[in-house]
């Protein structure tokens, strides 16, 4: 009987997954206005929560990989049957059982969500709040992270792992631990037609072009270099 729940609460999640086509980078007439795009595969972007304000446990059914997004997507239902799509944090398996919401929760699991003020100084955070209710914006891709180095009741300073430090809420809400999928920088694209599917086209220098083109285009090979490096 499980089971069969479990397969048919599988069935919602084509609900919150819609078809995006990759712009061209073209304008209405059709010129190019942003270069190196185009041509790429259609493919479904997952809709995902990144607001968590539910204040209830849930379980992990499922762990995806999103076309768009670097770290993982993990499918989530809640005690009181929601259901959902969450970025998930490293060491969060199936039927994982985490926290989403801003109340305090002791010895709360990875992946869980609360407020910048109840979590530990130093500890690594991820998917974290710009300002209350205004959804995570920092720290979502594959292997960032992000710590709280000093906090008091209003305020907190945040220092990410790019070597941002910034001033936040401490209302704000972020996820326990690092974003999932950490061996991304390993990715070994091994061939031209995996970028050319994500929708980006060669990169070719200025000056081998015409001088239609590129500014730098036109001359006799490389020995009329351009008086000065400008841009299309």
């Amino acid at each position: 009987m499980l089971q069969k729940q479990y397969f048919v609460f599988l069935r919602f999640e084509k609900l919150f997954k819609k078809t995006l086509v990759i712009s061209s980078g073209r304008n209405y007439k059709g010129r190019i206005c942003v270069y190196h795009q185009g041509k790429a595969d259609k493919h479904q972007i997952i809709l995902i929560d990144r607001y968590r304000i539910l204040n209830l446990y849930g379980s992990v059914l499922r762990i995806v990989n999103d076309f768009f997004r670097t770290a993982f997507v993990g499918f989530i239902l809640y005690e009181n049957g929601l259901l959902n799509f969450i970025l998930l944090s490293e060491g969060v398996f199936k039927n994982t059982l985490i926290f989403s919401g801003g109340f305090k929760v002791f010895n709360a699991p990875l992946g869980s969500t609360q407020r910048v003020f109840f979590i530990k100084l130093f500890d690594s955070i991820n998917s974290i709040e710009k300002f209350p209710f205004s959804g995570a914006l920092f720290a979502r891709a594959a292997g960032t992270f992000g710590r709280i180095v000093s906090k008091n009741r209003i305020f907190s300073l945040l220092k990410l792992n790019s070597g941002w430090q910034l001033k936040l809420s401490s209302n704000c809400l972020a996820s326990l631990g690092l974003a999932s999928n950490l061996t991304h920088i390993f990715l070994n694209v091994r061939k031209a037609g995996v970028n050319r599917a994500r929708g980006i086209r060669p990169v070719v220098r200025g000056i081998v072009k015409n001088p239609c083109d590129h500014p730098h285009g036109g001359g006799e090979g490389k020995g009329s270099p351009p008086v000065a490096q400008v841009s299309p």
